[in-house]
């Protein structure tokens, strides 16, 4: 899923659970997991400084036809970057309307620029970023967790393979020591991994 903020996050995974259960299903079966984009660094100055570097490293043409398809196809490659992001009435979307209402709402709640808003989606492809230390980055995961928000999550880091080493390397651990991420694997498969049953097949 894609949520920018615990009280969305929040909304959201209410809102599957209480349907699924209003449908008969087992919502503890229902894993929600929200992507998280995290750029982290010793310092969260450093982890500032390696989010602009980042962002400096956006290519604005690519970003604009990124967001050109996000909005509809409209042209926007006339934008001036350092204006507001033009927003465009959700009636006027025909697809991924979920992913556009984001992106408007991150756009508004953030008061960016076209540009900051390229920046703010090159890792996180319209997904939370979060920039910080290892210590603020598990603190906002358990934040989620333990508050109703997340079952755990997708990690998509802005730049691979550092990004995804820092997450292994500094993040885990911690996380580990507050006793919210397993030590050892418990089985061998995905489904096993998110601890989920093997469904009956309905035509045995």
């Amino acid at each position: 899923t894609a949520q920018q903020d615990l009280g969305e996050a929040q909304a959201f995974y209410n809102d599957i659970k209480t349907r699924a259960t209003a449908l008969g299903r087992d919502a503890s079966r229902i894993s929600i997991l929200p992507g998280l984009c995290p750029i982290i660094g010793s310092t969260e100055a450093e982890a500032k400084a390696i989010e602009q570097e980042l962002n400096d490293l956006t290519i604005p043409e690519l970003g604009l036809l990124t967001l050109s398809q996000r909005f509809n196809g409209v042209d926007l490659s006339g934008l001036s970057l350092d204006e507001p992001v033009p927003l465009h009435a959700e009636s006027e979307i025909e697809d991924s309307k979920s992913r556009y209402s984001l992106i408007v709402e991150l756009g508004r709640r953030e008061k960016l620029t076209v540009r900051q808003l390229i920046g703010r989606l090159g890792g996180g492809r319209g997904h939370f970023t979060f920039t910080g230390t290892p210590d603020q980055v598990a603190d906002t995961i358990e934040e989620w967790f333990n508050n109703g928000a997340a079952d755990g999550f997708n990690i998509m880091p802005a730049e691979l393979p550092g990004g995804l080493t820092d997450v292994v390397d500094y993040v885990v651990p911690i996380l580990q020591q507050r006793g919210v991420f397993r030590h050892e694997y418990t089985g061998t498969t995905l489904r096993e991994h998110y601890g989920l049953d093997r469904p009956e097949s309905r035509y045995t």
